[in-house]
């Protein structure tokens, strides 16, 4: 009888429709079940601020491989972006997440966990270090805006290198995608959804409660996808909305696609032809571009 629940289970994560939403942002997430066997989940937002569970792919471990085959399928099952508007995606520090979701979605905004950046970060400063660490991490967190993450960033960057040189140079690598979300200038009241990847790491977390009992997993047969739509709806059943929902459609406006500016280049090339005489128009198109 479990078997049949499940698999009903199963159809019916699967195959109900996607296309019924306006997405705003994909969490991509792996959970390992054993040494060899690795379940890569995605779970969306849409613009009203509801949660779901869109998709898994299970394989041996979170590689670019599984990834791509996981956000191949969303796109085919109906998570597209909407018309002029780019996908964000929050992931941990995995690689291969950030290869696969740039092949579907090249526009895509790609932000980092702030949580595991300051863990790992953590993990390599000096004891007496870390609480002031704490704050730094706690004032970019809390940041709002491209400025005010910008300047948190930069003093905490400032704060690594004095104390550990190699993991600067690693925090300054890793800029860009650390600081994706605040460049998008939106209130900074949805950095606690947005600058982490805790929502789908509680998803897994109540995924485990619900399949606590299982010792060994049968992956001849179908009992890890069944057990995994199963366990993924039961968590899915306690979904709420994010905290501030009416703040997304400034997100939504935020991640318009917005068209190269051409503006300032127009401006100094009008002002070429106006001042410069036939002879310089050349040299001075030249130096517009």
């Amino acid at each position: 009888m479990w078997a049949e629940k499940s698999r009903e289970q199963l159809e019916l994560l699967r195959n109900r429709p996607l296309t019924d939403a306006d997405w705003l942002a994909v969490l991509i997430d792996g959970v390992w079940l054993t040494r060899e066997l690795c379940v890569v989940v995605a779970v969306g937002i849409d613009i009203e601020g509801n949660k779901r569970v869109l998709d898994f792919e299970q394989g041996v471990s979170e590689n670019v491989t599984v990834v791509s085959a996981l956000v191949e399928r969303l796109a085919l099952r109906g998570v597209k972006v909407a018309a002029g508007r780019r996908l964000l995606v929050l992931r941990d520090g995995s690689q291969a997440i950030d290869t696969a979701a740039r092949r579907q979605w090249p526009d895509a905004v790609i932000q980092e966990c702030l949580v595991h950046a300051h863990s790992n970060v953590r993990d390599k400063v000096r004891r007496r270090d870390r609480a002031d660490l704490d704050l730094r991490f706690k004032a970019l967190r809390e940041a709002q805006g491209r400025q005010a993450g910008e300047e948190a960033f930069d003093e905490l960057l400032d704060f690594v290198s004095e104390s550990n040189a190699a993991a600067g140079l690693a925090l300054k690598a890793r800029r860009d995608v650390l600081l994706a979300f605040h460049r998008l200038e939106v209130p900074a009241t949805l950095n606690i959804t947005f600058l982490s990847t805790n929502l789908i790491e509680n998803v897994l977390r109540n995924w485990r409660e619900a399949t606590g009992n299982v010792k060994r997993w049968n992956e001849k047969e179908d009992m890890v996808p069944r057990w995994m739509a199963s366990g993924l709806l039961w968590a899915e059943a306690g979904f709420r909305k994010i905290r501030h929902a009416e703040d997304l459609p400034r997100l939504a406006t935020a991640l318009a696609l917005s068209t190269p500016s051409s503006a300032p280049a127009i401006a100094v090339a009008s002002s070429c032809v106006t001042s410069a005489s036939a002879g310089q128009l050349e040299a001075c198109i030249s130096t517009t571009k």
